[in-house]
């Protein structure tokens, strides 16, 4: 688990900072070009007073700039809150295997509860993991045919501007299609260590473990517990889906 809080902070923080980066990098860009622009301002809009006066004008660019900062971290936010919880939920299944591969060295007395604990632990966190999966796939189906759709009209644009070799331009673009690649593969990611690590190898490797520790020295009641872990081991893989269409895993991240 310290692991896994380790690998959270650096991937909140990597985050942020690219999230922040694009907002900044567009800041700079936009008040390099307002010169030669009929807008000046941030972005476009209608607001119910003049704002080509001072301080109106000066108010509403730090309104704008405030607004930018906060969006991004907020939608960084949901992205690294989601991969914490996949992440919590494969180191979990990490410490059951440590349990499971100690079942021999437990107090007979209380062999029993003992198994019963890690049975109830392990139900828990495929019920966590079900969870995640059921309150965000439609979310994460969303995003990822967002993050196609940027692409695609991003990299358009790029192309556009790399004809009138507009360097600002194309820099930004650059910066923000990278931002976007790395928010599709951190959901690649945890879904890929989520289904092939924990759901498929983990669980497979619990069914193992269970199997292979000392289990014949023990009562025949308690040995019958990890029947329960086995089976639900192998017959349920978790995984991390967008919308119930398709898995997140490397590969889709590739074919994207």
């Amino acid at each position: 688990m310290v692991n896994v809080a380790r690998i959270s902070r650096k991937t909140t923080i990597t985050c942020t900072i690219l999230c922040q980066l694009v907002i900044v990098t567009y800041m700079l860009l936009r008040l390099f070009s307002l010169k030669y622009s009929d807008n000046k301002l941030f972005f476009r809009g209608y607001f119910p007073y003049d704002v080509t006066i001072s301080p109106n004008y000066e108010l509403t660019m730090i309104g704008q700039a405030i607004a930018m900062t906060c969006s991004s971290i907020f939608y960084s936010t949901v992205d690294t809150f989601i991969a914490m919880l996949i992440l919590h939920a494969c180191g979990q299944l990490s410490n059951l295997k440590e349990d499971l591969m100690k079942i021999h060295l437990y107090n007979k007395n209380n062999l029993h509860r003992t198994l019963k604990k890690i049975v109830q632990k392990h139900d828990n966190v495929n019920r966590f993991s079900e969870t995640v999966e059921n309150c965000f796939n439609l979310m994460l189906l969303f995003q990822m045919l967002g993050c196609i759709i940027q692409l695609c009209f991003q990299t358009f644009q790029a192309i556009v501007e790399l004809e009138q070799r507009i360097v600002f331009q194309i820099i930004f673009l650059c910066i923000y299609t990278v931002t976007a690649m790395v928010q599709l593969l951190l959901y690649c990611y945890v879904g890929e260590k989520l289904t092939f690590e924990s759901a498929i190898f983990q669980s497979i490797d619990i069914a193992d473990t269970a199997y292979n520790c000392e289990w014949y020295s023990l009562p025949p009641k308690n040995a019958r517990l990890l029947v329960i872990i086995m089976c639900r081991a192998v017959a349920s893989p978790l995984k991390l889906t967008a919308g119930k269409f398709c898995w997140f895993t490397i590969l889709l991240y590739s074919q994207i």
